[in-house]
Order: structure tokens, then sequence, then C-alpha cells
């Protein structure tokens, strides 16, 4: 049975705010929220007799994300009223709602524990839960990746981008 909500514009019962449009527009408004809100997340950047000591202001990367994420979302909306396609959150399996809702409280207690444990140590306890619960069942390759990929990432940005993100607990 067709959903009149996701008719194609012009056609009988069809509207112009499709899913795809109210998707763009929420996406736009998050986007611009989560932009206005940078300079309040963001941590000022470290400095030693009044020199910056990292080469990169830290708001760099959200606000270029987070840009990025407004001019796609905008285009998006722009984009929506030619696409027709049916809203299929319908036909999701409530077991994929409820991994997403365990995805975002993983993600929520990862942002409490960055200040307490660091980027390496609590990027690594995600992963390995987060691998769990998707059904990755190699604990070599769990361990190795959850371990190596915030390393890297970790020395990538201080030391070659000199980036500031909270450090190890143990040194």
């Amino acid at each position: 049975m067709d959903d009149p909500g996701n008719a194609p514009a012009g056609s009988a019962g069809g509207t112009r705010w499709n899913f795809n449009r109210v998707t763009a527009l929420a996406l736009a408004a998050i986007a611009a929220a989560l932009l206005a809100a940078v300079p309040y997340q963001v941590a000022e950047q470290r400095t030693a007799f009044g020199r910056s000591l990292s080469g990169v202001n830290p708001a760099l990367f959200p606000r270029l994300v987070l840009g990025a994420m407004l001019a796609l979302a905008i285009a998006y909306f722009f984009l929506s009223p030619r696409l027709h396609e049916p809203n299929l959150f319908r036909r999701v399996a409530p077991r994929a709602f409820v991994d997403v809702a365990i995805t975002f409280l993983c993600l929520l207690g990862y942002a409490v524990a960055l200040p307490e444990l660091g980027f390496v140590v609590s990027g690594a306890v995600l992963m390995v839960v987060l691998t769990l619960l998707y059904g990755n069942r190699n604990h070599f390759l769990t361990v190795a990746t959850a371990v190596l990929a915030p390393t890297a990432i970790y020395f990538g940005f201080t030391r070659l981008l000199r980036v500031s993100l909270p450090e190890f607990p143990f040194f």
C-alpha cells in the first residue's frame, strides 16, 4: 500500500513535503545548532608565553565538518522534491532501533569518559564495546584495532597537526 505522504510531487494526493524534505530540514537544523555551539563546546587553545601551543585552532575541524553537514543538508533540502522514495522506517526491525539506542548510549558514555580516561583509552573501550555489540568475534582483531586506531589518530593529530586532544591518564 502506498503512503500518500510519499507520493510524487504533482500527483494526486502528493505533497512537496515528503520524508526526504523533512529529514533534510531536520539535519540542517541540527547542523546549525551544533555549529552555533562549537565555541562553547571546544576548549580554548593552550598558550605558553602568549603563543599558541598548537598550529591549528581546535575549533577548526568541528566547524569544517558541521559547515559541510549544513551545506549538504541545504542541498538535500532543495533536491528532495525530486526524490520519490518511500519511507522505509516502518519496515525496519525493532532490533535495529535498539542497536541505535545502545550506540547512542555508548557514545554518551564515551563523551563522559573522554576527559577522565583520555582519547586513546576511552576510544579503545568504545571500539571494543561496539564491535562486540555488532557481532565481531575475532578478539585479536578487535583488540588490535581498538589499541592501534585511537593511538594512531592521537599521535597524528597531536604531533602532525598539533591539535590538542585529551591526554593519556598515565603520562
